[in-house]
């Protein structure tokens, strides 16, 4: 973090202004393993460093200006599991589920809390990270998105009735994804980097997505917002942006809810790619369309509310 000093390794060449930049590493030792490998390195049967680093390689210190640190790992979605158990309501209404949270560790699951569901659990559980602490998106009532506190096991955040709304008419959730900066970064920059930026810094836990779709309309899953930024104030807002978008839901096998099986490097939802450059955030779905065979015409077209391709 701020403060901290890392070491950048440097390529030098004759008659060459600019240097090559080759990497920040934490450790002095780590930096020269580095200048060591590149001044090992062979291309087409010629010492690479000898033909494009004449000048040998130099090591420099330098002072990190960021406050961020990169977070640990394992990821949130490797750390918790959930098991459910289903709870029998009155006849003629649905079953309940009983969820409890757990957290995995080297001496098996430790209970972190429970809560119960008005509605099967499908895939309604989402742990994710937020100026250092750990949340989970969930779904008490089948037509609300909340957040779990995963420390004190107590909701923080859960979404509000709206003005006029009908009374189990909403938007029912299915599925969640809240970005994880480990999904979107491997580690090898790191701060102190000169290739160090904002863009590096996210994403922050602030957004995710939720889908599912609305009471009755259950033929597909449509794909909304959900904005988490103002989680500590109680208030967990979803909106539907994208328009009506029905998202191509396969591939994904959230490890919170295989309370057996050890994940290892878990990936995100395949269907829900999200990046960052120079400042701006996009978001690429995988959806779902269906064509006329014979005229090649889409309904899925003219029903999108899309009226700015950027």
């Amino acid at each position: 973090m701020r403060g901290d000093i890392v070491f950048r390794v440097y390529g030098l060449h004759q008659g060459r202004e600019k240097e090559s930049f080759f990497g920040a590493f934490r450790t002095r030792q780590l930096a020269d393993q580095e200048v060591d490998r590149l001044r090992a390195r062979e291309m087409h049967g010629r010492n690479w460093a000898d033909q494009y680093h004449d000048r040998g390689f130099v090591v420099r210190e330098a002072i990190v200006e960021s406050d961020f640190e990169i977070p640990g790992l394992p990821k949130p979605r490797e750390k918790f599991v959930v098991r459910c158990t289903s709870k029998k309501n009155r006849p003629g209404t649905w079953d309940s589920a009983v969820v409890e949270v757990c957290r995995r560790s080297s001496e098996g699951l430790t209970s972190v809390c429970k809560y119960e569901r008005n509605y099967a659990m499908l895939g309604t559980f989402e742990p994710f990270r937020r100026g250092g602490k750990e949340f989970a998106l969930i779904s008490r009532d089948y037509t609300k998105t909340a957040v779990l506190d995963l420390t004190s096991g107590n909701v923080v955040a859960e979404e509000l009735d709206k003005p006029g709304a009908t009374p189990g008419a909403g938007f029912c959730p299915v599925g969640f994804y809240v970005p994880d900066w480990w999904d979107l970064h491997d580690g090898s920059v790191i701060p102190g980097s000169e290739y160090w930026n904002a863009d590096q810094e996210w994403p922050n836990g602030n957004f995710g997505f939720v889908w599912g779709c609305y009471w009755g309309d259950d033929s597909s899953w449509k794909v909304q917002y959900l904005d988490l930024s103002e989680i500590d104030a109680g208030i967990v807002q979803r909106d539907e942006r994208f328009g009506y978008v029905e998202l191509a839901v396969s591939g994904f096998a959230n490890p919170c809810l295989a309370p057996d099986v050890e994940p290892h490097n878990s990936k995100p939802p395949p269907f829900i790619t999200v990046t960052r450059h120079a400042g701006t955030a996009h978001v690429v779905f995988s959806v779902e369309m269906s064509f006329n065979l014979e005229s090649g015409h889409s309904k899925a077209w003219r029903r999108l509310p899309v009226e700015d391709a950027e």
